[in-house]
């Protein structure tokens, strides 16, 4: 286990102890489109992806992110023949409806003590204020999730799911040109801006390959995320990133100093989705080439 004081030298230690993943299936339950093979799912805003990871003696299935409700992320796995029932262990990546609005249906369909992974603050309030004020979060409190079978682990620090794969923890935020939206919560009886803190990520040590980050809006930054990920493990190589990117409503340069970082990096590929937008992943596609694979719901991607 690691220290106490959540030192990185003793992440990397957890984290370099741990066997490789051999390799790892991955399938977009919900996003906002639809891939174009999968005409009947069905697209909202949203994301969800079932990971399942190979290994010696294991496959462990993990859902990051439920989609939003009431059940979306249930219906298309029942429409491509994937047993949710089977799911070992959720991880949720921030607060918001769109990733943890069908949680609670689906721990019911699981229908055993399952846990949930998440930050700390995952279940304070959300909100909007576009032009009128919203509430962006899940329908539901912590006890709700205990009532339907979840087994809410709530860390700052950095979890192990299973042999090389763990959660982000909390995410550090070092690069200047990677701001926060405006959202709102409250703290400490006062309503404030909220810089979602709650945003995680999940990283996988692949065989051979390297780190596959797979974020779920990359709040923090996804550049702040991937950093986080080689400092927090010690292992350099990145070779794939997913999910949502956060650069829909980022600005032109914001767009050009990610994707220049993103060079730098130089993952094997990159799949975006969801909050990623339109613009980002047409530069994107132009620094990557087919490096660049934008999913939709119903795609499957295995490395």
């Amino acid at each position: 286990m690691p220290n106490q004081d959540g030192s990185i030298g003793s992440m990397r230690t957890l984290y370099e102890a741990m066997p490789l993943v051999e390799g790892m299936r991955l399938t977009v339950l919900v996003e906002d489109s639809v891939s174009m093979d999968k005409p009947d799912l069905i697209a909202k805003h949203g994301l969800s992806f079932l990971i399942e990871t190979c290994m010696a003696g294991s496959s462990p299935r993990i859902l990051m992110d439920t989609g939003p409700p009431p059940d979306i992320a249930l219906q298309n796995a029942n429409m491509i023949d994937e047993d949710l029932r089977k799911v070992d262990a959720i991880v949720i990546s921030h607060g918001h409806y769109d990733h943890a609005g069908g949680l609670t249906e689906i721990l019911k369909h699981i229908g055993r003590p399952t846990p949930v992974m998440a930050h700390p603050k995952v279940f304070n309030p959300k909100f909007v204020c576009k032009p009128n004020l919203k509430f962006i979060g899940p329908e539901f409190d912590q006890s709700q999730v205990r009532t339907a079978g979840g087994i809410p682990l709530l860390a700052r620090n950095l979890i192990k799911i299973a042999n090389g794969v763990m959660t982000s923890g909390e995410v550090a935020r070092e690069m200047a040109f990677e701001k926060t939206e405006e959202f709102w919560t409250v703290e400490n009886e006062r309503f404030v801006r909220d810089s979602i803190i709650d945003d995680q990520a999940l990283f996988i040590n692949l065989k051979d390959k390297g780190l596959v980050v797979i974020t779920g809006c990359a709040h923090s930054g996804i550049i702040n995320t991937v950093k986080h990920a080689q400092k927090m493990t010690g292992i350099n190589d990145v070779y794939a990133i997913i999910g949502g990117l956060h650069l829909a409503k980022a600005d032109e340069e914001t767009i050009q100093a990610s994707i220049n970082e993103l060079v730098r990096i130089n993952p094997q590929s990159i799949y975006p989705c969801h909050c990623t937008g339109s613009k980002a992943i047409h530069h994107l596609l132009n620094s990557f080439k087919d490096r660049c694979k934008p999913i939709q719901t119903g795609d499957v991607i295995e490395l």
